[in-house]
């Protein structure tokens, strides 16, 4: 029963719920805050990336947020990058790559970043065509390196899905999407990655990735008169990655 009803809503969501308008609701910022955590989720670290992060430090522009966690993860990312040698080279990013590796492609930190590993076996097909019917309409911005080389479940290309429903203006969808897809399993994602990488770079980045979805349920939650479904004070609680450290398991431990 319950899953006939999620996907009714997904199919329907959109007519029943009218878009807020991007620029009103300041939905773009978040949406190229999500797009810019989508790159660091997609992309193995390049000189031109952390050259760009050089001159646009995480703590100012879009991913800035104020809140505790946000802001140590921003302070501990710029001070990498603002350690690197003046000249950044492959060569003295290679503790970084390697790390990335070890996250997206071997599986070394037991942190899958794709949703599937993460829900019960039982519900993994429903996930699968949930996500295929949330793409339709997004498959022009979805096909765009880098995510067109990731599969559908990827953390990096759910960030850039919710990105396009708040560029759309379509923030009740978000909402009915984080839902449904990244808050069931990100923050666990990201809770395993800050405490089990070697470079505090992704530590701060997955600590970042888990504050703006946060931020962004209240938000838009409170916008749309859409709570958290069934959610008490401990609940709330638990959202600090802090508090983490024991997120819940997945199919490559």
């Amino acid at each position: 029963m319950e899953s006939m009803v999620l996907e009714t809503v997904e199919r329907l969501g959109t007519a029943n719920s009218p878009a807020i308008p991007p620029e009103d609701a300041g939905l773009r910022d978040s949406a190229e805050a999500l797009l810019r955590l989508a790159h660091f989720h997609a992309e193995e670290p390049t000189p031109a990336l952390f050259t760009a992060l050089r001159e646009s430090p995480v703590g100012r522009g879009p991913l800035a947020l104020d809140r505790d966690d946000a802001l140590q993860a921003a302070a501990l990312v710029d001070e990498v990058v603002s350690d690197l040698p003046d000249r950044i080279t492959r060569r003295c990013l290679a503790a970084l790559a390697a790390d990335f590796t070890a996250i997206h492609h071997s599986g070394e930190l037991r942190a899958c970043p794709t949703e599937g590993p993460w829900m019960d076996e039982r519900v993994r097909a429903e996930a699968a065509a949930s996500l295929q019917r949330w793409r339709t309409g997004m498959e022009t911005e979805l096909r765009r390196p880098p995510f067109d080389r990731l599969p559908d479940d990827h953390v990096a290309v759910e960030l850039a899905m919710l990105a396009e429903l708040l560029d759309r203006g379509r923030a009740a969808d978000a909402v009915r999407f984080l839902d449904r897809h990244p808050l069931r399993w990100v923050p666990n994602f990201c809770s395993r990655i800050a405490t089990r990488c070697r470079e505090p770079f992704f530590a701060g980045i997955a600590i970042l990735t888990n504050a703006h979805l946060d931020h962004l349920r209240d938000r838009l939650g409170a916008a749309c008169n859409m709570p958290r479904p069934g959610e008490d004070e401990d609940d709330t609680r638990r959202r600090r990655w802090t508090e983490g450290r024991f997120p819940r398991a997945c199919t490559c431990e």
